[in-house]
């Protein structure tokens, strides 16, 4: 079965499920099974994410999106659609990293729309009344009383810390127009919150194609508070403009996100304008490897005595970095190089032995090119996303451990028993997401590098 099929399917077992749903169970029960059907269902298909790194570590959150059409194939029930980018937000996003898939802002069906109504009273979500889907005989009255109800119901949300998902276009575009225009609903509403909460901008592309077409997109932006604009109040005379700043700003990450960079060209390209802005490349200490080393900002405060030099890249395979090497080291002159490898490899379903020689294959490459440099390999963490591969994990460690003991140019740096305690991950050393490093993670890294560097220089 082609994965467009698959993912129809799917989405029409979710609905089929949702709508025959007994009354006695509970909204959240609902909310929750659908999470589980949609998560099954994206499975089916290929979606690029990233900026988890950027995921808020407390809910209560509003994450806004672009919201993008359907195609028309994936129409699960007479003149309805289950909405792919919406789902996949609650379902994917803030299920998997939240375990609550949140509430949502929808618009009310219009008379015709029996199954659109159907599908959502399952949810009990915020509603309200979108334009382009006035049914006909309200008043501007009647419309403006119902969405004032948004407010108290959307403060009634993020005082019980659940995150709020909304568009803040009111209605869809295809990838290539989006987004609209914003409405300044939200945005005065965050604005004028005593606590003003975080607004986590997630960038959606593609999700108006066919799978089979283009890869589904995702990309998590770092949050903000209106404030952050200038804006305490939707009376600040800056309050436009920051909504028209926000829409800017979308538009742009839209378009980037969009593109295809399935080389790494738009990341290589910054980090060789970082090495081309590097005053001395002599006697360098260069961190090289995948999102580890890429989100590792305060290398330089960290390692104050060395000419540090930081080029790593998100998402970035062993061959990838073996792909590049030549290309961002021809005019660096390292003395040692730090490697953070072989953990995005894991989820290309390789085996452990073939990770450790495709690791070994790019050390060899390196110490050809920099015979007298040593190379500090640190291991492969312990994440909370990847627990499921935590043999696979350190196997590959032991394994790299033992042949350093045989080579004398590396030295395996292991921080992954740092990591556990008690025969668990220690997650308050992990941002939300339970991949990447905060900065307690961070302290820990750079630990046991500083001892590695002392002993050997």
């Amino acid at each position: 079965m082609d994965k467009d099929q698959a993912l129809l399917e799917a989405l029409q077992k979710s609905y089929s499920d949702i709508i025959a749903t007994p009354k006695e169970l509970s909204y959240q029960q609902i909310r929750t099974l659908s999470a589980k059907h949609m998560q099954k269902a994206f499975s089916s298909v290929q979606v690029e994410i990233k900026g988890t790194e950027n995921l808020p570590s407390e809910q209560g959150a509003i994450f806004i999106y672009n919201h993008l059409h359907n195609h028309p194939f994936f129409t699960v029930a007479k003149d309805f659609q289950i909405t792919l980018d919406s789902h996949f937000i609650s379902s994917v996003i803030l299920e998997r990293y939240y375990k609550n898939p949140g509430t949502r802002v929808v618009r009310y069906a219009l008379p015709d729309e029996e199954n659109h109504k159907q599908y959502y009273d399952k949810f009990q979500y915020i509603r309200v009344y979108a334009k382009n889907y006035i049914p006909p005989g309200l008043t501007k009255e009647q419309i403006k009383k119902v969405n004032k109800q948004f407010y108290l119901q959307a403060t009634e949300v993020l005082e019980s810390n659940t995150n709020l998902v909304f568009s803040p276009e009111g209605s869809s575009y295809y990838t290539v127009a989006s987004p609209g225009p914003f409405l300044k609903g939200i945005f005065k509403f965050a604005s004028n919150q005593k606590q003003q909460p975080l607004i986590v901008p997630i960038v959606i592309a593609n999700f108006d194609r066919l799978p089979s077409e283009a890869p589904f997109k995702c990309q998590i932006m770092p949050p903000f508070r209106m404030r952050d604009f200038g804006v305490y109040n939707a009376d600040s005379e800056d309050f436009s403009g920051a909504v028209e700043t926000i829409n800017q700003n979308f538009k742009k990450w839209v378009l980037e996100l969009s593109k295809e960079d399935k080389n790494f060209e738009r990341e290589i390209a910054v980090l060789n304008r970082r090495i081309h802005q590097k005053k001395n490349k002599k006697d360098l200490l260069v961190f090289y490897g995948s999102s580890t080393i890429r989100l590792w900002k305060n290398i330089d405060r960290d390692f104050p005595i060395w000419n540090t030099l930081n080029l790593g890249f998100g998402g970035a395979f062993i061959h990838s970095l073996s792909d590049y090497f030549e290309t961002l080291f021809h005019d660096l002159e390292p003395t040692a190089i730090v490697l953070y490898l072989g953990g995005n490899d894991l989820t290309l379903g390789y085996s452990a032995k073939k990770i450790t020689e495709e690791i070994l294959i790019f050390f060899k490459k390196i110490n050809t090119k920099f015979p007298k440099t040593k190379i500090y390999n640190l291991s492969i963490k312990p994440s909370l996303e990847r627990e499921h591969e935590l043999t696979k994990i350190m196997e590959i460690n032991a394994c790299l451990k033992e042949k350093s003991t045989h080579l004398p140019y590396l030295f395996q740096i292991d921080f992954y028993h740092q990591m556990i305690h008690d025969n668990r991950i220690r997650k308050e050393l992990f941002l939300q997401d339970g991949l990447h490093l905060n900065l307690y993670g961070y302290k820990v890294l750079k630990h046991a590098i500083e001892e590695q560097l002392h002993q050997h220089t």
